[in-house]
């Protein structure tokens, strides 16, 4: 009996990896707990706002989704609405 190598062991661990990422999930999928009650807001811009985003995120030391909380409060704050972001 031949002795199995360790390629062949990780080609079938990652066969079978693959195999599992691709079935549908059934029942609940994981929310995280900051998450629940939320709902997400899609946008999309040139990679050039993006990068800026990141950088001015560096240099304050944000998050992305904290300068978007902070620019939609500005802008309902604008429209006369409760900064509620």
């Amino acid at each position: 009996m031949r002795k199995k190598s360790l390629a062949d062991a990780l080609l079938r661990e990652v066969k079978s990896t693959v195999v599992e990422a691709a079935r549908p999930t059934t029942g609940s999928s994981y929310v995280a707990p900051v998450r629940i009650g939320k709902k997400a807001v899609t946008v999309w811009f040139e990679p050039d706002v993006v990068k800026q985003l990141k950088l001015i995120g560096i240099e304050q030391g944000m998050t992305i989704q904290d300068m978007m909380a902070e620019s939609l409060n500005d802008f309902f704050a604008k429209h006369h609405k409760p900064q509620i972001a």
